[in-house]
């Protein structure tokens, strides 16, 4: 579980400073937030993710009011997702829901952020 918190928290560096200057999303804290949610998208956590994911993951969907800003955490989350080998894509796809969260964005190392 070490080694996928380091692959995690060194990526979350890197993608954040991949976002374009400018660009109106600033949700580091939002991600550092979604931490607790390694152990449910890995299979560790049982079968419905902790109080503490779902508020990370309520966290990304109020940081993520515009279209513009859910793609661009649509973008940061699939690239993090496909470099985690890890991660249970069914998990990941379901969290929204088992979080109630409605109408967020997909998330999938092959989804298509642009629509």
């Amino acid at each position: 579980m070490k080694k996928v918190l380091v692959v995690f928290l060194t990526l979350l560096a890197t993608l954040l400073l991949i976002v374009e200057p400018g660009q109106s999303l600033d949700f580091e804290d939002e991600l550092n937030q979604l931490h607790p949610c390694l152990d449910y998208v890995t299979g560790k956590g049982g079968d419905k993710p902790s109080s503490e994911c779902c508020k990370g993951v309520q966290a990304l969907k109020s940081a993520t009011p515009t279209t513009e800003d859910r793609r661009a955490a649509c973008l940061l989350l699939k690239t993090l997702v496909g470099t985690i080998p890890e991660i249970k894509e069914d998990k990941v796809s379901s969290i929204f829901k088992k979080c109630g969260v409605t109408e967020a964005f997909p998330i999938s190392k092959n989804v298509n952020c642009e629509t």
